[in-house]
């Protein structure tokens, strides 16, 4: 089994189960898995008088295949456990799991033990004795909590008392290919033991992380140990440690208590005072030096044993270097397009001629070149491709085209394709005869072009039309780190379609609009320009080309009828004297223009295809083409006054393709362009930078379907929850019983607001015929009822979400062929992979407006959309990560710390901090970050931002994304400093933020109208409170200080990189150090690449990374032997190997290291 696990689900019978306790109960209680051995070790190492030993043999049940634990969680013949207020349910979804707490508290509950590796400032440290006494404490529970569920039916002196447990392999560092011997991927271990009775926080885990096996057969270090990082974890799941006492477990009474001690709560007054108040808590003991981290866990809520093993993850990767583990959504994207009726290869929008003439027909580019010279103007052939894919796709020769042998619905096309819907054509000519060759196009075939457009018949989602869609080989790869709860980290994945409606184009006066049109297109736009651009922007001709012109795009005609500065006042003045409603039908004119119309000069030749219907004897208002009405999509973009803000998109438009490839767990790798040109054989990376590569931690995403809660409005999660093959982990959502699900499918008005998996679901349960082995289900809508005498509900439902390329064959064509369309555009051989590194960061941020029932809650919306800021503000920034409430916790939630990672990690904060702000250096990608929530106190954006950007930037070219280009074009604005009631209000932290220009220039490509989609208020948030945006700059730069402070106090400000510790030094001061400011050319040059990596610390991470891993192998091979790990150790220990480590995030030095 691979260290990501296999299938993750089998089926189980109650006999296998059976059996298979009995053996392992029979084993050898002496019997111990290696890794527990590692662990124990480590244990005795640390704590030499306490005897600490693991379960082991038959003291413990291992859970060694996906899906036991969920059998085991409630008895064989029944549907119900409780344990220590904990509820399982066997429900047709698959399992229910209410755990005693609904949420995770983040106040009070991270506590890290005293070792020689130093204790955040803002964690509890505990007593090295103490946290002996818990050890041994954990290790000893209740006779009670270790019943096994699956036995609890059977008479009590037949019952199974035992220990639990599971082994995971979670990755460190991202695999990039066997081809690379400088850049290999890592693992950790994670042995995880749990009292039998809450064997459900077992199934959870692996279901997320998955199941290694067998942890004695399996052992990662002694079956793939060039695999295994040296870091191993072992986490013991003990709630009964909430009723310890303070004064038993070794504290000091409060008079002989140290300062910290005061601070934290080590200490009593009572001798009767509960240890953390009695509330639930964690507790870690880590060493950096071993590689080693053990944690109890004091409450069974799930979301503690999926953060716990992310921090876990984040600890190996700041010890072992090169990688960072990120909270991070992130997807790929593809630019989209709808062609309508009609689509040519040969348009220059499809880019496969490398000419700037454009071609109408194949027709008429074959009269006009011969066969030997048109191939010299395409930037791909189809031969070129034939080679390409070689034995991943078969040769039809009789029909001219290739079929791919992993899709078969997949075929590879010759170059010169024409699609017509009219006659339901593709029409295109042999490859080798010439001959031209015509088949019907069909909706359940991918045509794929030599460069790697790809076609497609597809039905709107929205309006039901059938059009031919476009999309772009090029992939941009939108990477969403260090954003808070609730700011969009898996919004940024979903359709931008659940957000559009669709309507009929309205026509007030269908003569008027017809007159107005032809007004427009016979304008004089060549004298558009003010004087002091019409050298920049005159075209070759001097004459301004038609608008129905083919040379001529449709976002070109957009950039042309909308009123901007660089058009003179008497041309915008003219602009503006049109309805918009006629703009508008200009826009889709020119979508739906044809040549075969006849010549554009004569408007005979366009308006006879438009017409609207007489209804009830009068004019309509619905606009038809050719007979068809045209239907038009609006998109929500926000909500003020308590009014949706819709906007309509172009008639070109079409979503881009999205395939989610991170959540929220993420571990990411920074590597030199010169390696990946080694990699895929070819120069297409930039030798002069680095890029980061991502991998997901995730099997599935512990989602929280906040929306559900209103049928109909969250089809995903509705779908998930009607699945009926028991595989679902639930939690949260309140048990229905059939009664109560009969009552709701009667009721036909709700009934019908669900989606049809929902109510197919509904209606079958309620009959009783399909699942009457069952007596409660879940609802997407009902939500766990946690105070029944006020009928309060969570906020915090949760489900397990297996990721959709893992169940659904139209995703995993959708993953496929994002790699075949870059493979062709980019010409990367199947013996190579397919790096798609990060092209443009897009960190979100959840901002709150003021309160007016709770003064104290201060305003955060003081940004506007999309903002920019310069590495050293957005450390600041990431530093702090603020945020409003989250429904995920019990506290405030205002203060989410460094990455937003600030209460979970055991490690000073100063490392994961070094870590991001040196790929930032490396890989000098674009960081765009976007709002959520509100933008003033009048806009409130939700995540409509979040849902939009992907379709924006992947509009967008490189050179566009380059933020000195944006600034220059005066597509970004800095914000600056201002004076308030006598006060220095510091809103230079807000970096930059866009401009109309902005939203004119990028927005327009997917709106046909972007006049009012942000305001001068929603894009200066000033102009709606200047009191409320002062207060909230001031709030923002207070925390900041704060921060600061803090890391002078636990020794983050010594373990930093030295231009972020000038950083600190500049806030300490107020502003300025040596004469420096944030601002100062001399210090915003240490944050450049060239500089870093000529410098003395740099050099120094590079050489102790070559350390470590040196001292790795020799401990590997002292183990395990092995001919190829003493070859990659003579590797490590080579000049070439920090040859070719240079460029990467090396490895943090510790100070005792230098």
């Amino acid at each position: 089994m691979t260290p990501g696990g296999s299938k993750q689900r089998i089926e189980v019978s109650v006999a296998q189960i059976a059996q298979d306790l009995i053996q392992q109960l029979k084993a050898s209680p002496e019997r111990m898995a290696p890794v527990d051995e590692r662990i124990t070790s480590f244990l005795t190492k640390e704590f030499p008088k306490a005897s600490l030993k693991l379960p082991a043999g038959g003291e413990t049940f291992s859970i060694d295949r996906a899906g036991v634990a969920f059998e085991l969680s409630t008895p064989h013949d029944s549907q119900y456990y409780s344990a220590d207020g904990n509820l399982n349910i066997r429900i047709p979804q698959g399992l229910l799991s209410n755990p005693k707490s609904d949420k995770r508290s983040t106040v009070g509950t991270f506590h890290v033990g005293e070792s020689s590796t130093s204790i955040p400032f803002d964690k509890l440290a505990v007593p090295k004795h103490t946290v002996e006494f818990m050890l041994k404490s954990a290790l000893n529970p209740p006779k009670k909590s270790l019943e096994l569920p699956f036995t609890a039916s059977l008479p009590e002196s037949d019952r199974t008392h035992c220990w639990t447990s599971v082994y995971c392999c979670p990755p460190v560092i991202p695999g990039i290919g066997s081809q690379s011997k400088a850049y290999t991927q890592k693992h950790m271990d994670v042995r995880y033991f749990a009292p039998a009775a809450f064997v459900a926080n077992l199934g959870f885990v692996e279901q997320i992380f998955s199941n290694r096996g067998n942890p004695t057969v399996n052992d990662l270090l002694t079956t793939q140990p060039e695999l295994h990082s040296g870091v191993s974890a072992i986490i013991i799941l003990a709630p009964h440690l909430v009723s310890t006492k303070k004064k038993e477990c070794g504290l000091p009474h409060f008079d002989q208590a140290t300062e910290r001690q005061k601070r934290d709560g080590m200490c009593w007054k009572d001798e009767n005072e509960l240890y953390n108040g009695g509330k639930p808590f964690k507790l870690t003991y880590r060493s950096q030096t071993d590689g080693v981290v053990v944690s109890i866990l004091a409450d069974t809520y799930f979301g503690y044993s999926k953060k716990e093993i992310k921090t876990m993850i984040s600890f190996a990767c700041n010890i072992r270097g090169f990688s960072q583990e990120e909270h991070a959504g992130g997807c790929y994207t593809c630019p989209a397009y709808s062609w309508g009726r009609s689509f040519r290869s040969s348009d220059s929008r499809v880019g496969l001629y490398n000419n700037a003439q454009h071609v109408e027909s194949v027709s008429d580019f074959t009269a006009k070149k011969t066969k030997e010279q048109s191939e010299r103007t395409l930037t791909h052939t189809f031969a070129e491709m034939k080679e390409l894919l070689g034995g991943k796709a078969t040769y039809d020769q009789q029909k001219g085209y290739l079929i791919d042998k992993s899709f078969k619905n997949v075929i590879y096309l010759p170059e010169y394709v024409n699609i017509e819907l009219s006659d339901r054509n593709v029409t295109y000519k042999h490859p080798d005869t010439n001959e031209t060759l015509t088949m019907k196009i069909s909706s359940e075939t991918v045509y794929v072009l030599p460069n790697g457009y790809q076609m497609q018949l597809q039905r709107h989602p929205v309006t039901k039309q059938w059009m031919i869609v476009g999309t772009l080989p090029t992939t941009k790869f939108l990477y969403k780190p260090s954003s808070v709860s609730g700011s969009g980290k898996s919004e940024l994945s979903k359709s931008i379609m659940d957000a559009v409606t669709s309507g009929p184009f309205f026509c007030k006066n269908f003569k008027d609009m017809m007159d107005g049109a032809e007004k427009v297109l016979t304008g004089n736009f060549n004298q558009r320009f003010r004087p002091e651009f019409q050298d920049q922007y005159k075209s070759k001709s001097g004459m301004s080309r038609h608008i129905l012109a083919a040379e001529r795009t449709i976002g070109s005609v957009i950039q042309l009828l909308t009123i901007q500065e660089k058009y003179t006042e008497d041309y915008n003045k003219w602009l503006s004297s049109f309805d918009q409603d006629i703009i508008a039908f200009i826009f889709v004119l020119k979508s739906m223009y044809r040549p075969s119309w006849g010549d554009y000069e004569d408007s005979k030749s366009w308006r006879a295809h438009f017409s609207i219907d007489v209804v009830n004897g009068s004019e309509g208002y619905a606009l038809k083409c050719q007979g068809v009405e045209i239907q038009s999509n609006y998109l929500r973009v926000g909500m003020e006054n308590g009014n949706w803000r819709k906007f309509r998109l172009r008639q070109d438009f079409f979503p881009g393709v999205r395939f989610q490839n991170n959540d929220d767990i993420a571990v990411s790798l920074t590597i030199p362009g010169e390696q990946l040109n080694n990699l895929t054989h070819s120069g297409q990376f930039c030798t002069d930078r680095s890029y980061k590569l991502t991998s997901n931690c995730e099997y599935r995403y512990f989602q929280r379907p906040d929306d559900a809660v209103h049928p109909g409005v969250d089809k995903k999660c509705e779908n998930d929850l009607s699945e009926t093959q028991g595989r679902t982990f639930i939690s949260n959502f309140e048990p229905i019983p059939r009664e109560q699900v009969q009552e709701i499918a009667q009721d036909v008005m709700t009934l019908e607001k669900y989606s049809t998996s929902m109510q197919n679901f509904i209606k079958d349960f309620s009959s009783s015929e399909k699942f009457g082995e069952f007596d409660n289900c879940v609802i997407s809508s009902e939500f766990r009822i946690t105070d029944p005498a006020k009928g309060t509900r969570t906020a915090n439902v949760r489900y397990l979400q297996t990721r959709d390329e893992l169940l659904y064959r139209d995703v995993q064509l959708d993953k496929y062929m994002i790699e075949i369309r870059n493979r062709l555009a980019r010409n990367i051989p199947f013996s190579a992979p397919v790096p798609l590194p990060v092209d443009v960061y897009v960190p979100g941020r959840r901002l709150n407006t003021v309160d007016p029932k709770n003064s104290k809650i201060r305003p955060l919306s003081v940004y506007n959309p999309v903002h920019y800021q310069p590495i050293p503000l957005l450390i600041l920034d990431v530093m702090t990560s603020m945020s409003g409430k989250s429904p995920s916790t019990t506290g405030s939630g205002s203060l989410e710390g460094a990455l937003t990672k600030g209460p979970f990690n055991n490690l000073l904060p100063a490392l994961d901090i070094n870590y991001f702000a040196l790929s930032l250096m490396l890989s000098t990608d674009p960081v765009l970050s976007t709002a959520a929530g509100n933008i003033g106190r009048k806009l409130k954006i939700d995540h409509d931002i979040t849902l939009i950007i992907p379709d924006i930037v992947s509009r967008m070219t490189s050179s566009e994304l380059n933020i000195d280009n944006l600034i220059a074009g005066g597509f970004l604005e800095k914000v600056k400093d201002f004076e308030h009631k006598g006060q220095k209000v510091p809103a230079s932290i807000l970096g930059y933020r866009i401009t109309q220009s902005f939203v004119r220039t990028y927005f327009s490509r997917i709106f046909d109208h972007v006049g009012g989609i942000f305001t001068e208020e929603h894009l200066r948030p000033e102009l709606q409170s200047i009191d409320e945006f002062a207060d909230g700059v001031m709030f923002i730069w207070e925390n900041i200080c704060g921060q600061v402070s803090d890391y002078y106090k636990d020794g983050s400000f010594e373990q930093l990189i030295p231009p972020l510790q000038t950083l600190l030094q500049i806030v300490q001061n107020g502003g300025t150090y040596n004469n420096l400011t944030v601002d100062s050319p001399e210090f915003l040059a240490e944050f450049k690449r060239a500089n870093v990596i000529n410098s003395p610390w740099y050099k120094q991470r590079l050489i102790q990374a070559q350390r470590n891993e040196i001292q790795l192998l020799q401990d590997k091979i002292s183990k395990v032997g092995g001919a190829d790990l003493k070859e990659r150790l003579e590797y490590v220990r080579s000049e070439k190997y920090l040859q070719d480590i240079n460029g990467s995030l090396g490895v943090h030095v510790f100070n005792e290291e230098e």
